[in-house]
Formats: C-alpha cells, structure tokens, sequence
C-alpha cells in the first residue's frame, strides 16, 4: 500500500537512502553523537524542540523476536502519503529495525495526514525560513506560512492493538516536507522501541528505587535524575545504558535522637544520637546494574557499589553519631562527634512486577569499613536509646562503659522487602520492611508517591518526558518500655519523610 506515488517519491527515497549509508555503521546513534543542544536540553529542562513533538511506545518484549516494520498510509493513493511511507522506510534502518517481506510477522506503523495547510504565499523568502525555523523548533503555528502535521501509529503484529505513537508537526509546505516528515517519525518510532523491545512491564518515573530501598530497575538509558530528600539530601542519578546506571548523593539529614533514630542512606542504617538532634552527612558514589533483566516469569536482579564517606556531630548532648547494624537496642557501634568514615556497600536486589501494577522487592546490603579514603572515626559498641539513662530527653547511642575502641566498623548486613502497588500512571503506595533481630529492633515505612506529570509537551518543553516525584511516607521503629522517663509499655514511633525529584527522560 502506498509505494508508488511518481518521480518525486523516487527522487526523494533514493536520496535519503543514500543519507542513511553514511549512518549504516551507527544505527542507534549515542546522544554525545546526537550534538550539543540534545543534551544540554535533556539536562536542563528536556526540550521537545524540533518537529518529532512526542513519542511513546509500550513495552514490546511479549511479541518476543519480531524485528520487521510494515510501513502503511493511513489513506493511501495521494503523492504525500507515499512520501510519507517512503521517508518512514528510510528511517526506520536508521534506528535498526527491518522492513517486513511479504507475509512475515511485523509491527505495522501506520501514518496519517493530520492537518497540512497551504502557505498563504507561493514565494518563500529567507525571512518565511527563519521565521518557520523557529515556529518549528519551539512547537508553534503559523499558517499563513504553512504547516503540516503528521501523527504515526504503532500496532502489533495482530494489528489489534496499537502498541505507540508520535506527532509530527512543522511549518512550510505540506508537500515538500511530507518525506522529511515520514523519515523523523520512522526513525524516532524506531528509537522508542529499541529501548522498548526488552520491556515487559511499562516504565514509572522514580521506578529505580522505593523510598528507603532500590528496586532491580535502573534509570532509564540517557535520562537525567535531580532529587532531594528531606531537604538537605541532593542525589544526581544518570542513565548510561538501559542497564547501567551512576548516582551521586551530596549532603546530610537530621537524624531524630529518639530511640537512637533510624535513617537508612542511601542503603546503610545509621542510628543517630545527641539530646536534641544528630546531624549525619555522606557524600556517595555508585553504580548500579542490572545483572538479569525481569521477564514475564522471571525477576530482575540488580547490583550496585557505593563508596560512602559519612560524617555526622551531635547537636545538644553526647552520643554521636551510630551507624550500623541494630543500633536501636545496644548492637550498633558510634562514632566520635565530628568524626567521618568511609564505608564499601554493596547492594544485591531482586524484583518482580505483576499484570496488576504489583510489585515485589527483596535484598540486601552488605556495609563494609575497610577504607581506602582516610578516615577520622574510631567505633565503640553502642548502649541505651533516647532517655535509657532515666533522664527524659537524655543522650541517645552513648558509649558502653568499659568498651574498647575498634579500628574500624565490624561487616554489617541489613535485608530488607519492599512492596508497592501502582494504582495509576501517577500514583501508587508502597511499604518497606527492614528486619532485625531481635524483632523489636525492625524498622519499616509506609507512604504514597505521586507523579505529577503531563502526556504531551508544551511549547518547546518536554512535559511528556518530565517525570516529577513527591513522596510523603512514614518511618517506624519501636521504642522499648522505660519506665524511667514515663514509657509504660513498647510504643511506635514515626519520623516523617518527604522527597522531591525530577526525572528528564
């Protein structure tokens, strides 16, 4: 359907073909290839400047090895609608997928005028180029200079359901960018699916971690994380492959003094101490990935290092800073105010994602203090929790008497589980358990995320590819009965925890 339409489509297929061969060795192009602007637009603000306005393209691993495209117009016959489908051919390659031969199971794209708008004028001047230049790349209108739009749908090899879709949109005459038109959307369509094709479960922003825990899933291939926790705690996160993935954790967190506190950052327990306040700071450098991508019946299985140095001081009493293991009940270890160490964490995560927008997390990590970076801080064991030494208020993780001073921190291992049930593109609830023994020493967390967002851009802003998070949860840990300072029996308490993030795919 759609591959005759005269001498123009010819001209035009022929020429972009012979385009596409000086690309043949890069069929996936890097973005550092792409140019400047593509990245610094990621970076910043994620920019939909051009005339691909949007591209969105489910999961494709359930259609299993189908690696052929079937290019169709959506209303074939017209000189436009088979340069439409002549440009999609070419782009297609480009972006490594095969056009389907005769009979054999392809996805079919198929794609539709729009609008197309005749300019109001037959002469083209430099100044209608500029000025359509620039409407063009900011997503604007101008028809008294012409416009063409184009839009593009992805369907399985069934043609029952439509699997994505892209818009095309640009100022000029319709008739002499119908190939340009077919070739952007072919190639950008394509794009999409190769990082879709391994895909079983759809993509979420912040979908890499839960709260406190990470997941098996790492920051999608080129995106750009910018996020804070409870606003001291700065994390940049980048995407170097679909499997690959860098962090950077810059800052510090108060810690509560009652019952030693609890904060996992950003996967070692550290317990805080001081009458009033314990402020810990890291500064960590990671990479996780993804060792065994999830299938349908299968979990994906993540690993990570992180080279953490933590720092902390006790504001308003003594104690220091614990960190490790189940500081809360007398087995963790504190250092001196002021101090700082270095610490390895390895993490190991497995996770598995149901049809019902469920999923299951399960791992741990492993908190190593053999340093290669210099280190101020000398370990003691760790005794008593907020208001143990019968006054209300008192010091939280003080040193037991008598004990002796460690060169470094024993290895320290944490499990945890995280569960978290989507309920739609925006929101989803989630809760992690951190074990410890003895029982009372666990820590959970309970909350919400949400991800406010929109589906299509804006201007030249990609709303469409900005991922926004907010999450508001609750950490739990359990106070021993101290009759002491009131405390009659086991109570429950909460620290409040609030993150923001902005995810540029």
């Amino acid at each position: 359907m759609g591959e005759t339409g005269g001498s123009a489509c010819v001209t035009f297929a022929d020429s972009a073909r012979q385009k596409a061969a000086a690309h043949e060795h890069h069929p996936v192009p890097h973005p550092l290839r792409a140019g400047l602007w593509p990245l610094l637009c990621t970076l910043a603000l994620g920019c939909a400047a051009g005339a691909v306005r949007q591209t969105s393209v489910s999961p494709l691993a359930l259609y299993g090895d189908v690696r052929a495209v079937r290019v169709v117009a959506a209303e074939p016959g017209s000189t436009m609608a088979a340069e439409l489908v002549a440009g999609a051919r070419v782009g297609l390659p480009r972006s490594g997928w095969r056009l389907a031969k005769a009979g054999e199971p392809a996805y079919t794209l198929e794609l539709a005028i729009a609008e197309a708008q005749t300019p109001v004028s037959a002469e083209v001047s430099l100044k209608d180029q500029l000025l359509g230049g620039l409407a063009t790349l900011g997503g604007f209108r101008d028809a008294d200079r012409g416009l063409l739009a184009v839009e593009a749908t992805l369907r399985d090899p069934d043609g029952t359901a439509t699997l994505g879709a892209s818009r095309w949109q640009a100022v000029g005459a319709p008739t002499s960018l119908a190939g340009t038109a077919g070739m952007d959307l072919g190639q950008a369509l394509g794009k999409a699916m190769h990082v879709q094709e391994a895909e079983w479960y759809p993509r979420r922003g912040a979908d890499e971690r839960l709260f406190f825990t990470p997941t098996a899933r790492t920051v999608p291939d080129g995106a750009f994380v910018l996020s804070d926790d409870e606003a001291l705690l700065l994390r940049v996160a980048y995407g170097v492959t679909r499997r690959l993935q860098l962090d950077l954790w810059l800052g510090g967190l108060p810690v509560p003094a009652f019952g030693g506190g609890a904060v996992p950052l950003p996967g070692a327990i550290v317990a805080g101490g001081g009458a009033g306040l314990a402020l810990f700071g890291l500064f960590d450098l990671g990479v996780k990935y993804v060792a065994l991508e999830e299938t349908r019946t299968l979990p994906g299985i993540a690993v990570s290092y992180d080279m953490l140095d933590a720092f902390g001081s006790a504001i308003g009493g003594g104690g220091g800073v614990g960190i490790g293991g189940s500081g809360l009940g007398g087995a963790g270890f504190v250092g001196t105010a002021g101090s700082n160490a270095q610490f390895n964490l390895f993490t190991l995560t497995a996770g598995k994602h149901f049809s019902t927008g469920t999923q299951i997390t399960l791992g741990g990590w492993l908190l190593d203090n053999h340093n290669f970076l210099p280190q101020s801080a000398s370990f003691v064991a760790a005794c008593g929790v907020a208001g143990s030494n019968g006054v209300s208020g008192g010091a939280a993780m003080t040193k037991c008497s008598g004990a002796t001073e460690l060169p470094r921190l024993p290895l320290q291992f944490q499990a945890f589980l995280g569960l978290e049930q989507a309920f739609n593109a925006h929101w989803s609830a989630a809760v992690e358990l951190l074990p410890r023994y003895p029982v009372s020493n666990t820590m959970w967390t309970t909350g919400v995320r949400w991800l406010p967002g929109s589906d299509a851009p804006a201007g030249f802003i990609a709303l469409d590819r900005i991922k926004a998070r907010i999450d508001l949860a609750l950490a739990w840990i359990i106070l021993d009965a101290n009759p002491a300072v009131g405390r009659q029996n086991a109570t429950p308490v909460y620290f409040p925890w609030i993150g923001v993030g902005l995810y540029v795919w």
